[in-house]
């Protein structure tokens, strides 16, 4: 009989045992979610999937230290929120290259909203705490603490980021009325 990996503790403690169908059914169920979660952080699919495929290899290779007692998608979570940072630091200098490569470039479709285009680069202007949780709450619809929890921030933080988001994006985007 199959363990139910549906308990936290369970599949934890299979895990860390190296339990390849602990770590098949932890990979199937998860995958997709954390793909979703490392896509609002980095805005860029490829680059997300190889973020979180290291973050997998990385949980599997080191499964033998996980702690039973805490919840393995708040230690997944966080190491992709993590890794997704890092990759963000350490491509800033050629991001910053690139916006100014496409300001230079005259290819934009004539039916491009300029409004809209003015929003994201708002957005990609906030500091990248805030930018994360903005896009988790926005785009993904996420619960101001189903965010929380999964940043493993408080509640006021979050709410506070937002407000900071809000009032940024108010501020920035009334000088273009």
């Amino acid at each position: 009989m199959e363990p139910d990996y549906n308990d936290e503790r369970v599949l934890a403690t299979r895990l860390k045992q190296g339990s390849a169908s602990a770590f098949d059914y932890f990979f199937r169920t998860r995958h997709e979610r954390a793909c979703r979660f490392a896509v609002a952080i980095v805005n860029d699919t490829a680059a997300a999937e190889d973020i979180v495929q290291e973050v997998f290899s990385a949980i599997w290779t080191r499964a033998r230290w996980l702690d039973e007692r805490k919840p393995v998608d708040n230690y997944l979570f966080i190491s992709v929120r993590n890794a997704c940072l890092n990759y963000l630091r350490d491509k800033k200098p050629r991001a910053e290259i690139d916006e100014a490569a496409r300001e230079e470039s005259p290819d934009e479709s004539p039916d491009d909203d300029p409004r809209i285009e003015r929003a994201r680069r708002a957005i990609e202007r906030l500091p990248s705490r805030c930018k994360l949780i903005f896009k988790l709450v926005v785009w993904e619809e996420m619960s101001y603490r189903d965010v929380a929890n999964r940043l493993d921030l408080s509640l006021n933080t979050v709410k506070t980021q937002i407000k900071i988001a809000y009032r940024t994006l108010r501020e920035e985007l009334s000088r273009f009325k």
